[in-house]
Formats: C-alpha cells, structure tokens, sequence
C-alpha cells in the first residue's frame, strides 16, 4: 500500500456519534461488538500484528483496557483533548455490560453502556480526523443499517415497553 493510500486510512473504525447510538439500539446491543470487531481488525492492519480480532472481540471484557489505552495514546499523542480515564471507562462499561442478567426492566440499564463507549469513539474520530482528513466518517445509514433500524428498532422499543408490564 502506498503511503498517499495509507494516509486517507483511519486510524481506528470511524463512526459518527450519532450512527453508533441508533445503531447500538437497534442491533439490541451488537453493533458495540461490532465496533469492537472493526477497531481491532484497522490495528491488526495498520501495525501488521498477529492479532485475532475475533478474539479480542469475542474476550472484549478483557481487552477493552488495551483498546481504549490505544485510542486514548494516538488522541494524546497528538495533543487531543483526554476526556476520562479509559480505565473507569472500561470497568464501567464491563459492568453496565453485565446488567443485561438482571430481571425486568432492570436489565434495560446494560443499554446504558453504550455511554462508556462514546467518550472513546470521540476520541477515534478525533485522531481519525487529524490523522486522515480525506477518510469516510461513517456518517450515513447505509441499506443493511436501515434494515436494522427498522427490524431492530421496533423491537427494541416493544422489548422496553413489554420489560415494565406486569407479568402475565
């Protein structure tokens, strides 16, 4: 790859803020993993590592830590804004994740994780933009988003609406 190429690259997985909050909804949760997939599948390329992304994907609780670190080094790296710690960060992301165990309706509150995740993605965008002004920000909804959008998101909101009805 030539070096003009790798300079239109993002540094990480580009997503406008918006696109990834109606995307985590309407996917129930799944587009953050996701994100996951794709962040480390651009490292993976970008440092020609062994990396799995699957993997890292897959055990997210566990190396959540090294990809917020990584995020967080590239943004102050180049002198951006740091806007929390990316270990309190992480840790409350891994236990908002694991609230989806709880009983009706208390379990919507895992949806909440999503909130640990956008200071981060911020942050990616922001190096994104630094580092390869000329890259696709990911901002429109393409035809499989909207197709989720509007699987997802009804029922999403039925799954919300039916967690705070008595039981039957």
């Amino acid at each position: 790859m030539q070096e003009s190429e790798r300079a239109r690259l993002p540094i990480y997985f580009p997503v406008s803020i918006t696109k990834f909050l109606v995307m985590h909804f309407c996917t129930l949760g799944a587009y953050q993993f996701y994100w996951f997939y794709e962040n480390w599948k651009i490292i993976r390329e970008r440092e020609r590592t062994a990396i799995s992304p699957f993997w890292r994907t897959f055990f997210a609780f566990i190396f959540c830590y090294a990809l917020f670190e990584a995020i967080r080094n590239s943004a102050a790296s180049l002198k951006m804004p740091q806007l929390a710690s990316t270990h309190v960060l992480a840790t409350v992301w891994i236990l908002l994740s694991m609230l989806w165990i709880l009983p009706d309706p208390y379990w919507l509150a895992s949806f909440l994780s999503i909130g640990l995740l956008v200071p981060i993605q911020q942050m990616a965008n922001w190096t994104n933009q630094s580092s390869a002004p000329n890259a696709d920000r990911n901002d429109r909804f393409t035809g499989w988003n909207k197709f989720a959008i509007v699987i997802g998101g009804p029922l999403f909101v039925i799954g919300a609406i039916a967690a705070f009805l008595p039981p039957a």
